[in-house]
């Protein structure tokens, strides 16, 4: 009987940010792309696809029942006043660069509290989009260190 080959320890520390830190930034610039570069074309097809179905019931969402109520608001935005809202802020933002005209165009001073269950819903689909986007942040890092495989149950390695 063959014994199974020993895996590689994953990387620690500075080495692993070192390594990682592109393939994050890439995942955060479009979802998507941080799979791709890693070969994974089937996962990075889905979450793009996913993220982009997301993102585009989110603002017709949000633009739709804002026009139907006369006020356009619904995205989290940083207030240095509540904790909560830059919380919901942070977890948006996961959204990648489309978080800043999404925030330009329902958050900031003039906006209004969302009135309608169709704002909330858009607000609510974006935010759960950002939320898996960081999701895949901590996946891409530890398939990027060689952590991926320590994670694995023992009789699923090799």
């Amino acid at each position: 009987m063959t014994e199974p080959s020993k895996a590689a320890l994953p990387l620690r520390g500075q080495k692993a940010f070192q390594v990682s830190w592109l393939t994050i930034l890439k995942q955060w610039v479009l979802p998507g792309w941080g799979y791709w570069e890693l070969g994974d074309e089937t996962r990075a097809r889905a979450f793009f696809f996913i993220w982009l179905i997301f993102a585009l019931l989110g603002a017709v969402q949000l633009w739709a029942g804002g026009s139907e109520a006369g006020a356009l608001g619904g995205i989290f935005m940083f207030e240095s006043g509540s904790w909560l809202k830059s919380l919901g802020a942070l977890g948006t933002l996961g959204l990648g660069p489309l978080y800043l005209p999404l925030a330009y165009l329902f958050g900031g001073s003039a906006a209004e509290p969302i009135r309608n269950l169709t704002q909330e819903y858009g607000s609510s689909y974006l935010f759960i989009m950002g939320l898996l986007n960081w999701l895949s942040f901590f996946d891409l890092f530890d398939r990027r260190t060689g952590r991926w495989y320590w994670r694995l149950p023992k009789d699923e390695r090799n």
